[in-house]
C-alpha cells in the first residue's frame, strides 16, 4: 500500500484515496448500522475492491524485472515486513482493547483485518506464478500465468460459496483455509489485471481513450447491477462477477486518468484525496479503532439511515470524520521514525 515519495502519481493516489473512503464508507453501514447494503454498497463494492487491488497489481509491476531466487526471497521479505508486521500489531492491539481476543478472530474475516493478510499473499502468488511459468517474459508464459491465477480465483469464489454447505467433510481444513482467508483470494484476478494493463499501459491507454471502449465498460457495468441475478446465475455468476469488478475499475481508473488536472496539487480536493491515497495503510490500520459503533442505538433520527437517500450524506460525512482522525493519528505514530519503520513501512531516511 506505501510508495515512495520519488515520481509519484498524483492521480493514482487520488484513486487511492477515493476508494480508502468507500471502504471506510462501507465500514459505517456495516459496523455503524449492521448492514451491509445501505447507502447502495451492493454496487459499491462491485469495484470498490477491485479497483483497490487493481492499483496494488498495477504497482507491483516492474518492467524487465527477473525473478530469481534471490530477487523472490527480498520481495517476500519487503512485503512481508510492511503487510504481515504492522497488520499482525494493530490487530493484536484492536483485538485486545476490544475484548475480541480468541481463536475465531483468525478466521476469514480477521474482525476487518483481513486485507494485508491476503494482498500478501497475492504477491507470494504472483511472484511465483511469474518465477515459475513466466522466466523468460513472453506472451507464452504470460498466459500460463493468467491460466494460474484463473485457477486460483475460481476455486476461491466457489469455496467461498459452497464452503458451509461441506463445513463437516471439510474438517480441520476449513479452519486453516479460514486463517489463510481462502474465500478473499478469489479477488487475486484484479490483482493480476492490474499487472496486466501496466504491462500493455500504452494499448491500455489508446483503448480506454476511445469512446466506444468506455460506453461498453459502462454498459457492463449497468447491465450487471440492473441484472444481479446474473451474479447468481449458476455457470455465469463468476464470469459476471469478473466483468463487473474489471468495467468498474477501468470506469473509475480512466476517469481519474482523464481529469487527473482535477485532482492534482492545484485542488484542494485533489490534495486531499492524494494524501489519503499516501496514507492508505496508515488509515486501514487506525481507522477500526475510532470508528463509531452501533449507531442505530444511539438516536431515533440516526435510525432514518436506513433509507438510502438519508444514509450516503451522513455515512460520508462520517467516514471522511474517520479518515481525519485516523490521519491525525498516523502523524502522530510517524513522529517516532522507529515506529513509522516498523508500523507502516516506512524507510528511514539516513542522516545528511
Amino acid at each position: 500500500m506505501e510508495q515512495t515519495q520519488r515520481n509519484r502519481i498524483r492521480y493514482i493516489d487520488a484513486l487511492r484515496g477515493m476508494a480508502m473512503i468507500l471502504v471506510v464508507y462501507f465500514h459505517i453501514a456495516a459496523y455503524g448500522f449492521g448492514s451491509y447494503e445501505l447507502g447502495y454498497n451492493e454496487i459499491i463494492e462491485r469495484f470498490r475492491m477491485p479497483t483497490f487491488f487493481f492499483i496494488s497489481g498495477w504497482l507491483f509491476y516492474k518492467a524487465g524485472r527477473i525473478w530469481n531466487g534471490q530477487a523472490i526471497l527480498n520481495a517476500i521479505r519487503k512485503k512481508f515486513m510492511i503487510q504481515i508486521i504492522p497488520t499482525v500489531f494493530f490487530m493484536l492491539l484492536y483485538l485486545t482493547m476490544f475484548n475480541l481476543l480468541d481463536i475465531g478472530s483468525f478466521g476469514s474475516d480477521k474482525k476487518g483485518y483481513w486485507f494485508t493478510f491476503v494482498l500478501f499473499e497475492y504477491f507470494v502468488i504472483y511472484i511465483l506464478g511469474e518465477a515459475i511459468l513466466n522466466r523468460k517474459d513472453t506472451t507464452r508464459g504470460e498466459i500460463r500465468v493468467l491460466f494460474f491465477i484463473l485457477m486460483i480465483s475460481i476455486t476461491a469464489f466457489y469455496y467461498a460459496k459452497y464452503y458451509t454447505r461441506y463445513a463437516v467433510e471439510l474438517g480441520v481444513w476449513k479452519d486453516i483455509l479460514g486463517f489463510l482467508s481462502f474465500v478473499k483470494i478469489r479477488h487475486i484476478i484484479f490483482f493480476w489485471f492490474g499487472t496486466f494493463v501496466r504491462r500493455h499501459f500504452e494499448k491500455f491507454i489508446e483503448l480506454t481513450n476511445n469512446p466506444y471502449v468506455t460506453a461498453i465498460m459502462i454498459g457492463i457495468f449497468t447491465a450487471i447491477i440492473v441484472w444481479p441475478i446474473l451474479l447468481s446465475t449458476e455457470g455465469i455468476e463468476y464470469i459476471a462477477y469478473v466483468l463487473a469488478g474489471i468495467s468498474g475499475t477501468v470506469i473509475c481508473f480512466t476517469f481519474f486518468r482523464i481529469h487527473e488536472t482535477h485532482f492534482s496539487n492545484d485542488t484542494w480536493y485533489g490534495r486531499s484525496l492524494q494524501l489519503i491515497g499516501r496514507r492508505t495503510l496508515d488509515i486501514y490500520l487506525i481507522h477500526y479503532f475510532v470508528l463509531p459503533y452501533d449507531l442505530v442505538n444511539t438516536d431515533i433520527w440516526l435510525q432514518q439511515a436506513h433509507s438510502n437517500t438519508m444514509f450516503v450524506p451522513m455515512a460520508l460525512i462520517l467516514a471522511l470524520w474517520v479518515v481525519a482522525f485516523s490521519l491525525v493519528l498516523s502523524s502522530l505514530i510517524r513522529v517516532s521514525p522507529l515506529l513509522a519503520k516498523y508500523l507502516f513501512g516506512i524507510k528511514q531516511q539516513n542522516p545528511k
